[in-house]
């Protein structure tokens, strides 16, 4: 029996129906919406809160009322940031601060963390990571400890925290009438499409989307919302030290994506997460990299990014062979890099030794 094909008229009904229905409550949402991560008089913390994004969150956050705890290494680095955060205050009498210095890659220490914020000032009802490192350079060329580190910090910490975070949370319900509690995620647009130079850094943070996706279905089971940050290049303390170790390649791959400050960061993420979106972007790059990649991810002005998404499709199938032949280009420049020898041409770009690492706050 052959399958019934609807008219033409069926489906111009059915899809002025869907238009209908869905598009005045989508533009609603965007302009007059309610606020969807309220943080005043709430408890947030955020790691790789000492320098660069995650500063630059902590203190827009303080400016609009909540009390923060950040959590990094550095004790020193710690109390400076602390300070300026501090300073922000909405309501310098209300708001507490507090730091907490940890090495987040132990399982152990992300639950040490927030017991001691726990015991400090509560159950936290926003945990944002903000933790993590980029060391670029050609994959062969790193050590196993570089590759080992980027997995560990990039991933590993973010996967640690929020199972402790998690947990904690569900030790400790809500009352009734309490805002939602809220896990956000850090990732990198590389982790929509990555280029050579970033082949240990962009996998461990391809895989914080994964996660994100998986937790905000099981999270809920556990009333909590999860989201998940894609910030393009940042000016970070360490981005002039990660300029030095990148190989030309990556720099020419790269072209003309011009980065943004860390609060310029911060504040396209709040946004977006006041606006209740799941996959949050910071730029027309991080759209147009997202479109191509939203799989079963809850969309957030779901006409938009669809619509973008058909674009996007046709633009990589020219943008993807003329990156491929940008290495092609270099490859006859430059030679192959150490096939068994030296390269033919000038190694381009150099890669720090075992366990040197620069701070890119992604």
């Amino acid at each position: 029996m052959p399958f019934p094909v609807p008219s033409a008229s069926t489906l111009t009904i059915a899809a002025a129906t869907t238009a209908a229905v869905t598009i005045p409550p989508t533009i609603y949402n965007m302009f007059w919406g309610e606020n969807k991560l309220p943080v005043e008089g709430r408890l947030v913390v955020i790691t790789g809160g000492s320098q660069g994004m995650g500063l630059s969150v902590a203190k827009l956050l303080s400016k609009k009322g909540a009390s923060i705890a950040i959590v990094a290494r550095n004790p020193t680095k710690l109390a400076s940031a602390l300070a300026e955060i501090e300073a922000c205050a909405l309501h310098p009498g209300t708001q507490t601060f507090h730091a907490v210095s940890a090495d987040l890659t132990q399982a152990s220490e992300c639950a040490r963390m927030l017991d001691e914020i726990r015991v400090w000032g509560g159950v936290p009802d926003i945990v944002w990571t903000c933790a993590g490192f980029a060391v670029p350079g050609f994959f062969k060329d790193l050590s196993a400890q570089q590759l080992e580190e980027q997995v560990r910090t990039n991933y590993f910490s973010v996967m640690f925290t929020a199972h402790a975070a998690i947990n904690m949370m569900m030790r400790y319900p809500l009352r009734k009438g309490v805002p939602r509690r809220h896990l956000v995620f850090t990732s990198t647009v590389m982790a929509f499409y990555t280029i050579a130079g970033y082949n240990a850094y962009s996998p461990a943070k391809a895989a914080i989307r994964t996660l994100a996706d998986g937790l905000r279905q099981e999270c809920i089971l556990y009333d909590i919302d999860v989201h998940c940050c894609f910030p393009a290049t940042i000016y970070s303390p360490g981005f002039e030290v990660e300029q030095t170790l990148k190989p030309e390649l990556t720099k020419i791959l790269e072209g003309s994506d011009e980065g943004q400050t860390p609060d310029v960061v911060a504040e396209a993420c709040v946004k977006g997460l006041e606006k209740g979106q799941s996959l949050v972007v910071t730029n027309m790059l991080g759209e147009a990299m997202r479109s191509a990649c939203w799989g079963g991810s809850p969309r957030g002005c779901w006409w938009w990014d669809t619509l973008l998404s058909w674009v996007v499709a046709v633009v990589w199938l020219v943008l993807g062979r003329m990156m491929d032949g940008d290495v092609h280009k270099y490859v006859k420049k430059h030679g192959i890099p150490m096939r068994g020898k030296k390269a033919a041409g000038p190694r381009e770009g150099g890669i720090g030794g075992p366990g040197e690492r620069t701070q890119m706050f992604l």
